[in-house]
Order: C-alpha cells, then structure tokens, then sequence
C-alpha cells in the first residue's frame, strides 16, 4: 500500500475505500424467540425459588410448554436454569439515600459449579422514571480493562476518590438512564471462569448475559438498548451490536435462538476507540509526529520508513490471507509504531509527563485514578456489598486477557465494516473524542468514519465540525436531531474523555439518546 507523510496541518482526506473480507464469524441461529419472561419472573417470586442474595431460576418446564414444537437439536439459550447471585446494595446511594443500585453475577452458557463462567454486573437503576428509561449497557476496553472503570469515573452516581474512597457525581448518566456496567469479557474485573479469546465468540456471551438479566429485570427488556465503550471497546461495540442485531433479524424471521426474546438496540456510543486497525496505524504517526511531537524526529523518521511494510502485512491480513498467524505477524511488524519512545509524555493526555515505575511499567501512568479503585474494590467490605466472593481479586486490567485476545489475533481487523449494516437499519451511532489522546488519536478515528459505506457517507464526507455553543466541542451531525451518524470532538480532555469532561459527556450523550440537535 502506498503511503505519504502527512505535511503539518494538511486537512484530513479520505483514504481510498477497502474492498476486503469482513472479518466477523458467520453465525446462523435458528428458532423463535421468547415470549411472557414478566409472567415467569412473578410465578418464581410466587413459588419462592429466589433467596435473598443468590437463586436460581427454573423456567424449563415451563419453557417447554411454551415451546412444545420446536427440534430439540436446535440452537438455544440455557434460560431453562442458570446461575444468578444479584443483590441490592447500598454503595451508591447518593447524598439523600435514594439511589439503587444491584450487582452480582450471572451464568453464561457452558458455566457449571465445577466449571464456571460468570459474569459480573452493577446495574445502576435510573431516578426518573427507571422502569421505562432508556438502558446502557458499558463496559472497559483494553482487551482485559474492567467495565467499573467508566462508571467510577463518571458514568454512575459515585466516584472514586483519594484513598480508595467514592463521593457523589453530580453528573451521572443515571439521572435518565439506566446504566449497566459489565465486566466483559470473562476473566476480566469480577468476571470469573471459562474464558474466551475473540471478540465475537466474547460478544455472544454478552447477548447471552442480556437475555438472563432481562429475565431478573424484565422491564428492561422493553427499553432502548445503547451500547456505551472506547478504546478496545471500538471492537467490542460494533461486534455485540452485529451479535444482537443478528439475533434480532432472526427472531423476527421465526429462526432465532429457542427462549431469545427481541432486544431494542437504540444507539451506539464510543469513545476514542481502535476500531480499524489500518486507519490506525496509517495515521498514528501523522498525529505523533507531525500534529505534536510525541515522538522526536529521529524516531519519527526511522518509523516512517517502517510504516508501509506494516501497512502491507495488515492489508494481507485483513484480506487476502486473514489467518490467525498472519494478524499476529502483522500486529508485531507494526508494533514498533505504537510502542516508541515518549519521552514521558502520557500517550492517553498528551498534556502529562510521567516516569514509568520501577518495573517499566506506565499503567499508572495511563490510568492514575487505577490504585485508588483497586482499593475500593479490592476491599473485603466492598465485595460484601456486591456480592462478590471474598477470594475474588479485582485490577483494573487483567494482563492475562490482554495476551489471550492477541495471540489470537483480534485486533487486526476492520471493525468499521460492521458499522455498515447497523446505520443503514437505523441503529445510530456517536462517536466522541478527546483530542489530546494519541493513544486512540482522532485523525485515525475521523479517517475509518469516512470510510463507512452507508446512507450518510457523502454528507459526512463533506460535514463540517461545527462548535458547539456554551461547550469545549464541535459536532459533525448527519441525520436529524443529533443524527445517525455523529462525530464530537472534545477540547480539554485525553483517552478517558469521561473523566476530565464529565459533565460535557452527560450532555453530549443525553443529547444523542433523546435525539435532540446540538445547535
């Protein structure tokens, strides 16, 4: 592929379409999907199958009296009995103690007492009106990152604060919304048991997870779903939307997944996201080296002559030759790129300096706000209140993850492919990002938006960044209201745009969900 360096301040072009494979798994399930889960849930209250912290849920005689017709070989979802510990706790009540909160683990498919696989969630009900509000479902990046980072970080009621302590957020997502946090995949945060090593076979277990917990909070089933990300969540938003949008095509043609019931997926948010791993790369070093020095000009000059053998190994494996061994080949020729000298500079705020700790490593560094939430979660007492078992340790990331998805290979791919379909069936999408981030940097972002084929394509070709009045951001809307297919850009703020621009978040986003237009 041919590549140029880019003159300080040229204005961002279009890259040259790709015609490739999709790299997504075929998946084709089968069978209707379920109807009357409230009247389940209210003849296991009746019947007294739950107990206060833990219970299982035992739907399989009634399942097949609702179901007496279909194969029993065909595909389905274990609704039948599965595990469940969810509990209301008292962490997150706010200043007046009227806030609720519930957390605790859910089995997935293929989870037994001897071989588990358990989800962790924290389910932040909203104040007004939580039994009809709008539900969003977030979760971490990395690969490996926990999905109660965003929220103690902005997202829900509670903060984290010094010395492992949480006060209340003024501007959490949950005065409107339903929000609920997911620690994704299995193995990371609370999340234990059988783990996974890909994105897809990862968001099937969430679908999975939706339809249980849909089981235990039935009238969230009947709410607008939005998936909420960033990062390595640039993956896992358009690869679980797909997962669900599938299963949601499906349903409606009479072949979904036995006891699957339909799910409203609304909207899409992400947050300075690795979403195409070409457009990364192409572009990494256009905002390192010549947007901002990040990188010194030796260096810059030995990865420029590095770059467009990277970008011919992640063409092969991304097209031609998409195999495991190739994408790993590819990710270690290319490594080089994103893994060169800073200087000190803070690769996710590019405003801090910061010297790596006496093990080399920088974690601290990217994410400050890590050991005080350790703290937090890792304590006795907080495990207690969540209902999670005292043997169970809690990091912000979990290297082991991380590893398992790149040996596999998982993120060389071209996400924003998948974008495709979901926008031309109506399902919206936001992305906002914080400009001093050259982890995830914008020019890379801005480039595979313009990529996407699909109804909106030329008019956010040609779109403008306009300011938006009384805020640190411009808006590129496509669609009406704060559209289809919108692109903020947030001064003021790096990788973790929720927790330096907190309440300019709250907004941005309530604005997209209840589609009203920014100017």
């Amino acid at each position: 592929m041919a590549t140029k360096k880019h003159p300080k301040g040229a204005v961002l072009e279009l890259p040259e379409p790709v015609v490739g494979h999709h790299d997504v798994a075929d998946r084709q399930p089968t069978i209707l999907g379920v109807l009357g889960k409230l009247a389940v849930f209210v003849l296991c209250i009746f019947f007294g199958w739950f107990t206060q912290s833990q219970f299982i849920i035992r739907l399989k005689n009634i399942q097949s009296q609702m179901f007496p017709s279909h194969d029993d070989a065909a595909p389905r979802l274990d609704l039948g009995t599965f595990y469940s510990s969810v509990k209301e706790n008292d962490l997150c009540r706010g200043p007046y103690g009227n806030l609720t909160s519930f957390s605790g683990h859910i089995g997935l498919n293929g989870d037994s007492d001897d071989d588990p696989k358990r989800s962790f969630f924290w389910y932040f009900q909203a104040q007004e009106d939580h039994e009809n509000a709008p539900v969003i479902l977030t979760f971490g990046g990395g690969p490996g990152s926990s999905g109660l980072f965003n929220p103690l970080s902005g997202q829900s009621p509670c903060r984290i604060a010094a010395n492992g302590t949480i006060e209340f957020n003024p501007y959490a997502w949950t005065t409107k919304y339903n929000l609920l946090a997911l620690d994704h995949p299995i193995g990371v945060g609370f999340s234990y048991g059988q783990h996974v090593n890909n994105s897809e076979d990862a968001a099937a277990d969430v679908y999975g997870f939706l339809q249980k917990i849909f089981t235990i909070f039935p009238y969230l089933a009947r709410n607008k779903l939005v998936l909420a990300g960033g990062s390595y969540g640039g993956i896992y938003v358009p690869t679980i939307a797909t997962e669900i949008h599938e299963q949601n095509k499906a349903i409606a043609t009479g072949h979904g997944l036995v006891g699957a019931q339909h799910l409203n997926l609304e909207a899409l948010l992400v947050s300075n996201p690795i979403t195409d791993i070409i457009s990364y790369f192409e572009w990494i070093l256009y905002y390192r080296c010549e947007l901002h020095e990040v990188y010194n000009s030796t260096t810059c000059s030995n990865l420029y002559r590095a770059l467009p053998g990277c970008l011919s190994a992640l063409d092969i494996a991304t097209s031609s030759v998409p195999s495991i061994e190739n994408k790993v080949a590819a990710t270690k020729l290319c490594s080089p790129l994103d893994e060169a000298d800073t200087h000190g500079t803070v690769v996710e705020d590019i405003r801090r300096k910061c010297t790596p700790d006496s093990s080399g490593s920088t974690l601290a560094c990217a994410i400050p706000t890590g050991g005080w939430l350790a703290d937090y979660l890792g304590s006795n007492e907080t495990k207690s209140a969540l209902g999670v078992p005292l043997d169970l340790d809690w990091t912000v990331w979990r290297k082991s993850v991380g590893d398992e998805f790149a040996a596999h290979g998982d993120i060389v791919r071209r996400g924003h492919l998948l974008y495709e379909p979901l926008l031309a069936d109506g399902i919206r999408l936001l992305h906002y990002i914080g400009i001093q981030d050259a982890n995830c940097a914008w020019p890379g972002t801005l480039a595979f938006l313009k990529l996407i084929r699909s109804p909106f394509q030329a008019d956010f070709i040609a779109g403008a960044d306009v300011p938006w009045e009384g805020h640190n951001a411009t808006v590129r809307v496509v669609g009406p209201g704060a559209g289809n297919m919108t692109y903020a850009l947030v001064d003021g703020a790096g990788h973790f745009v929720i927790e330096s621009q907190t309440k300019l978040v709250r907004e941005l986003i309530g604005h997209f969900i209840d589609n009203i237009p920014f100017m």
